[in-house]
């Protein structure tokens, strides 16, 4: 369990919310989960096929002391017998300080959202239309520094992190690290964006033992990953899609080994309170991990899934939502490689809160 934070972080666009609160936000939203899978699939499976909840809360607040500069931070809480880990936890999700003179310049430091990939920013559970995340994507929030901007039809990024993009499970827990990483994207026109972003650096940890790293330092061993994104609105529709293509660095070989992730995600509006959505993945990042003092194993895992569902809005603050999901794992001759197909069946209620406009109202 981490730390408690008393500052806790706005999700997007901490400056200009703070100051549609008068100089101060407190927000937040809540879900209720209640899932059903088999006891197959090492993606989809839960509380061994049995019916199990998930209860959840995201609170973030953002403060403006100064003109332009913000002091922003969240807090994550998660229970109930059909979470991937047993038990509850709960932590800091982000903090830090931000200053924004213009839309052309910002600068942000802190523990942050990473600059590669978009998924970010539809994480929470009111802006994904759909309940689960793409397995590509990793909720990781790095230490380090950012600058953000953008003029016209161009947006850009740029920073030092201090983590890699990593998933539980296909690579070893990362030690902290220097990273750059960078980011840019284009409008060409309205409902339109294209964007690329990449990142380098290690991705293993100093934990490692000379003879497993081969008599070389665990920092020498580098991820670099090449992201592409694209968005698409048109009336009643939404689209996106992200592709990535890593490589890594194993100890005991000559040569790289090279992954590739995807997905897109359809949605489409059908009243202004229902609307259905679809997300396809495939996913064939590498799974690298020492077999004992000095071999590694490192191969291709792939694994291709879909959800669909659909949600609907009784009211401006809550929505309901259904999906269903299927996986489908490649045959790979690695028995620590998940093989087992299954399904995950959930239905998600969402209640977003304004806690100062709660207070204000009470007043």
């Amino acid at each position: 369990m981490r730390k408690w934070l008393t500052c806790l972080c706005l999700v997007a666009a901490p400056v200009v919310a703070a100051r549609a609160q008068g100089g101060f936000l407190f927000q937040g939203v809540s879900d209720l989960e209640l899932w059903k899978t088999d006891d197959k699939s090492t993606l989809l499976h839960r509380t061994n096929g049995q019916p199990g909840v998930i209860a959840r809360g995201d609170v973030w607040a953002a403060v403006e002391p100064i003109r332009n500069v913000v002091l922003f931070g969240e807090v994550w809480a998660e229970g109930g017998s059909a979470r991937l880990e047993q038990g509850g936890d709960i932590y800091t999700r982000q903090y830090g300080v931000r200053w924004a003179p213009t839309d052309a310049f910002s600068a942000e430091g802190g523990q942050i959202r990473n600059i590669v990939g978009t998924f970010s920013s539809r994480l929470l559970s009111f802006r994904n239309p759909l309940i689960a995340m793409p397995d590509g994507y990793a909720p990781n929030y790095p230490y380090g520094a950012r600058v953000d901007g953008s003029a016209g039809k161009v947006d850009y990024r740029a920073g030092v992190l201090s983590l890699p993009l990593y998933r539980e499970g296909y690579t070893p827990p990362p030690s902290h690290a220097v990273r750059p990483a960078i980011g840019a994207g284009i409008t060409p026109t309205i409902g339109m964006r294209f964007g690329v972003s990449a990142s380098a650096g290690p991705y293993l940890n100093d934990s490692f033992s000379a003879s497993q790293l081969h008599a070389q330092d665990w920092k020498s061993f580098r991820q670099r990953v090449i992201a592409g994104d694209a968005q698409f609105s048109r009336g009643y529709f939404e689209g996106n899609a992200e592709i990535a293509h890593g490589s890594y660095d194993v100890p005991g070989r000559a040569t790289a080994i090279n992954g590739l992730s995807f997905y897109v995600e359809p949605k489409y509006t059908f009243t202004p309170r229902f609307y259905a959505a679809a997300r396809y993945e495939r996913n064939d990042y590498p799974f690298i991990s020492p077999l004992n003092s000095t071999i590694w194993i490192a191969n291709g895992v792939i694994v291709q899934d879909v959800e669909l569902g659909a949600g609907y809005r009784p009211t401006a603050r809550t929505l309901l939502k259904l999906s269903g999901r299927k996986d489908h794992w490649t045959p790979n001759a690695n028995p620590n490689v998940p093989k087992d197909n299954g399904y995950a069946v959930a239905l998600q209620w969402s209640q977003t809160w304004d806690f100062v406009e709660l207070a204000t109202r009470r007043r």
